[in-house]
């Protein structure tokens, strides 16, 4: 249970921006290219955060499947290892797209990006 946890901790870290928090030291995606303005600090994360769900989705829902597969030791950590491998997945696909919209948004200032 503890991975859907973290699976939720993530997804509240990249959606908070999405929701108007601002730029931040201590959560969110910090990649130079989002720390930049607020502008790519806002697309970036509204990029990340469509680019992570299926991931962080997948990783929640193995996670769960692998509650009842205790009983099976390969199995369950057969189970956890692709949940900590979509999680794992899910943060680099996030922040190559989180860069990559910063990145356009600071070569291209009248673009807004929305949710």
């Amino acid at each position: 249970m503890l991975l859907i946890l973290v699976d939720a901790a993530v997804w509240m870290f990249v959606s908070q921006p999405v929701h108007g928090a601002g730029r931040t030291r201590s959560a969110g995606i910090r990649l130079p290219s989002l720390m930049a303005s607020d502008q790519a600090w806002r697309a970036g994360h509204v990029a990340a955060r469509s680019a992570m769900a299926p991931f962080l989705g997948a990783a929640a829902v193995i996670a769960a499947l692998s509650v009842p597969l205790q009983l099976a030791p390969v199995l369950y950590v057969i189970s956890v290892g692709l949940s900590l491998a979509s999680t794992v997945l899910a943060l680099g696909v996030g922040s190559a797209r989180a860069a990559r919209a910063a990145r356009r948004v600071a070569r291209h200032p009248a673009i807004e990006m929305l949710e």
